[in-house]
């Protein structure tokens, strides 16, 4: 199946980072947290030397500052509770020296919160342990355990517990906290074959639902619960090649196809605080072929962002050439920020906030990683999934 997703929440999700990350020169400058205060910033990962990048903040007036200064480390996937801490995976680790028998870096979950002068280890051990997420009162972490045959959900029920095992699967795609709390929505994948499980956790684990694509032989990819937990919002890759974007409700069982068909949705997405609009990308007239004199792909079509409701009505945000992708809603949703770059494979990104309509357009930052995600760090006890 030929995936079109140019994020690094692809087909493997994030499990292809264990793969993709080698090993680089060891030691790290790592400075405390900033002093700036934080009302309604924005989170997101900065590019700085080489292939690390560094959590940075920036508010609506393009004041930016680093959470952690670091030269060396990939931190990665950020997630903020509202109280300002920070779970992300990162290869960061205390041994001096180089070991040229180790071919990849392992990830760890840490935890920083304000005022830290270094971020806690949540996991260790053997493989990694990536895409860490808030519950929705921020006390316990799930993450995914990435072992060498297959992957678990696990969560942390507070810092410094034993990590308790939900759900193992060759790999976990993506998973989503119901808004309760009580239940997770896990993407598990194995065998070219995927399905969308509710796993109670309460229980301590165990798969209770499995939800099946509207359309035959798709491949689910992404999951989101609303924050009013009715919902879930899941991105499947299609039999014909498309990336769609479908609303599940879960009284009723109904699949609600939200997106263009001819689009191929990226991940991830954003929920209004009602749970009626979702805010996605999705690349639009996308075609790829290999120049052979350049010697590179030539990329045609462009990325943009979208408001969609419940029923279906969709309006463009954006516009124009390149990339526009990743976009969230500002905690009183009267902005969208998002991410964008001149050409689709770009490997520098601008941090830009529009209003709702796509106009007042400020530029906030513009050396955004290409693997950012973007969050906003505020008092809202939404869990945006």
């Amino acid at each position: 199946m030929n995936v079109k997703c140019l994020s690094v929440e692809s087909l493997k999700g994030h499990l292809i980072l264990l793969s993709a990350i080698f090993m680089f020169s060891m030691g790290c400058q790592t400075t405390g947290p900033s002093s700036a205060a934080d009302n309604g910033s924005l989170i997101f990962l900065a590019q700085t030397l080489g292939p690390a990048t560094q959590l940075q903040r920036a508010d609506e007036q393009g004041e930016t500052s680093p959470i952690l200064v670091s030269e060396k480390w990939r931190d990665l996937h950020p997630d903020v509770a509202s109280d300002g801490r920070i779970v992300f995976m990162s290869n960061r680790h205390t041994e001096s020296g180089i070991d040229l028998s180790v071919r990849r870096d392992r990830l760890r979950v840490f935890l920083w919160a304000p005022g830290d002068d270094s971020p806690q280890a949540l996991t260790d051990g053997p493989g990694s342990a990536v895409m860490p997420r808030f519950g929705p009162q921020g006390k316990r972490v799930a993450f995914v355990h990435a072992g060498p045959s297959e992957a678990t959900l696990k969560y942390l029920p507070e810092p410094g517990a034993d990590p308790v095992p939900l759900v193992a699967s060759r790999d976990v795609l993506d998973y989503s906290w119901s808004a309760d709390g009580s239940q997770v929505a896990a993407v598990l994948f194995a065998s070219s074959d995927s399905r969308l499980a509710l796993v109670d956790v309460k229980e301590g684990g165990g798969e209770t639902t499995a939800i099946t694509p509207k359309e035959s032989g798709g491949v689910i990819t992404a999951v989101s619960w609303s924050p009013t937990g009715d919902a879930l919002a899941y991105i499947v890759n299609t039999r014909d090649e498309a990336r769609r974007l479908y609303r599940y409700e879960l009284a009723t069982g109904e699949h609600t196809l939200l997106s263009d068909p001819e689009a191929d949705v990226q991940q991830p997405i954003d929920w209004s605080d009602d749970g009626e609009t979702i805010l996605y990308s999705a690349l639009v007239d996308f075609d790829f072929f290999y120049d052979e004199e350049k010697r590179e792909k030539v990329y045609r079509g462009s990325m943009q962002v979208f408001r969609v409701d419940r029923q279906g009505n969709r309006q463009a945000v954006t516009e124009g050439p390149g990339r526009h992708g990743t976009p969230v809603f500002s905690p009183g949703e009267e902005r969208i920020a998002y991410l964008h770059a001149e050409k689709l494979d770009a490997r520098r990104l601008s941090l830009r906030t529009v209003n709702l309509e796509g106009k007042e357009e400020r530029v906030l930052y513009d050396r955004v990683a290409p693997e950012s995600t973007l969050q906003w760090s505020s008092t809202n006890l939404k869990n945006r999934r």
